[in-house]
């Protein structure tokens, strides 16, 4: 099946993005696997491959049994059926459309479903709401354990220093001092820096994704890092 037939019943673009989530039992499989996803490591074009294979095989399964996908109109059943068995490099694959094969639909779903992994990681550092900082750092130790293929996009590199900014702001603004999350990636040394000059505004403020067009207006941004301004139509909830 290809990226032009996967979405059977969606709205050719003209609805928002996918808000997916997953039932407890597929997230379970999925933070199984995304721990587990380095050993005996393919690839990223087989990964790829593999992942077009494999929804397109659930599609097939769901059809057969007389719920074809609608992603419309998806039930829990469908969204689990599908990506319920992927790990965190598939997802990646598809959300960032790697090989040109995925639909919008597809991508947005993939997206949804990472930016809820990353959310659940981050509220498990902070369950009762009230240590933001907490939820920051976790954020950031999550975002450096995912693959090398993700580190490599201009949406990680915006998520990774949005945290590091986020935790950094929270802290200070408790009267602690925050410990040192630098990265030695210059281009995320290069964002968090003009973020940095953001620093009156609230981490919540940042967290909307607003701040986005803020930093390509800025020189630093938008001469030195021409990959993630040209990303800047899509926002970046870095709350997941």
């Amino acid at each position: 099946m290809g990226a032009k037939d996967t979405a059977a019943g969606s709205s050719n673009g003209t609805r928002d993005a996918a808000v997916v989530t997953l039932s407890e039992t597929a997230q379970a499989s999925l933070a199984t696997q995304t721990t587990t996803q380095t050993a005996g490591k393919k690839d990223f074009a087989t990964v790829t491959k593999d992942a077009r294979a494999a929804i397109d095989a659930k599609y097939a399964e769901l059809a057969a049994n007389g719920k074809p996908m609608d992603y419309m109109h998806a039930t829990q059943e469908s969204w689990d059926t599908v990506y319920g068995g992927l790990d965190r490099r598939a997802l990646f694959a598809i959300a960032s459309n790697s090989d040109g094969s995925f639909s919008k639909d597809e991508q947005d779903t993939a997206q949804s479903i990472m930016s809820q992994q990353q959310g659940q990681a981050m509220m498990a550092a902070d369950p009762t709401g009230n240590d933001h900082a907490a939820r920051f750092r976790a954020g950031v130790a999550f975002l450096e354990g995912v693959s090398d293929e993700e580190k490599g996009s201009a949406n990680w590199a915006v998520q990774r220093a949005a945290n590091q900014f986020g935790y950094e702001q929270t802290m200070r603004s408790s009267g602690r001092e925050p410990d040192d999350l630098d990265s030695e990636n210059p281009l995320i040394a290069m964002i968090k820096g003009a973020m940095d000059r953001l620093k009156d505004r609230s981490p919540e403020a940042v967290a909307t994704g607003g701040y986005i067009k803020d930093l390509k207006d800025m020189p630093l941004f938008r001469d030195g890092v021409p990959a993630v301004a040209a990303r800047t139509d899509t926002p970046l909830d870095i709350r997941a």
